[in-house]
């Protein structure tokens, strides 16, 4: 089913704007001292309970035609709809990212830093170190955006063959009172779910076997 394939294309795309960016700035957030903190960290965690009907309006008002953003047509795309879930996604994976950084034996960063580690390999082995619970921050972070219905339809308007994904077809058959495809296609959001959730738990056991 097409809003199947979109839903999917929708999470692919966001899912990779997340991780690239909320990785790293979990990691620099975790890992650092620096002024403001503490402020950016209190930013972070309030913005993990955002609204999604607020961010899909704060959104459209950049990418509306008549907002600042608005030359690059992004308005019902599956493009634009992608900002809005990452921006829903993008905190949890920062704080969660940060907390696992911050929750390591101060000793490895000594041990680290001895054996000479420093940049990228750094980064990349206290991540390892943490690396359950960046499972978990992605698993969170999946499951907020696959289940997202406000922002999508404000930033994909719906649209048959081009924007529905499965959230806002569900969504407009039980307003039909189709409640029979409603169900079927939750069923699919369910699956789609549950395999996510069983391919990273066994991830999660080869890596702890290691």
């Amino acid at each position: 089913m097409n809003v199947v394939v979109t839903t999917l294309q929708l999470t692919g795309i966001s899912m990779l704007c997340i991780l690239a960016i909320g990785l790293p700035a979990g990691f620099l957030l975790g890992y650092f001292d620096f002024p403001g903190k503490h402020i950016i960290r209190t930013i972070v965690d309030t913005s993990l309970s955002l609204p999604t009907v607020v961010v899909g309006l704060l959104v459209y008002a950049f990418i509306s035609r008549r907002g600042p953003l608005g030359d690059l047509e992004l308005l019902f795309t599956i493009k634009g709809m992608a900002i809005g879930q990452t921006i829903l996604g993008l905190p949890i994976v920062i704080s969660y990212t940060a907390t696992a950084i911050e929750g390591l034996d101060k000793r490895l960063r000594l041990t680290l830093q001895t054996l000479g580690a420093s940049g990228s390999k750094l980064a990349m082995t206290s991540m390892w170190e943490g690396r359950f619970q960046i499972l978990v921050a992605i698993l969170t972070a999946y499951g907020r955006i696959i289940g997202e219905v406000g922002s999508a339809m404000m930033l994909g308007g719906n649209i048959k063959w081009h924007t529905r994904t499965i959230t806002t077809a569900i969504t407009l058959e039980t307003g039909k009172g189709d409640f029979a495809l409603g169900i079927a296609l939750g069923i699919i959001l369910l699956a789609i779910s549950l395999s996510i959730n069983i391919a990273l738990s066994f991830l999660r056991r080869r890596t702890g076997s290691k």
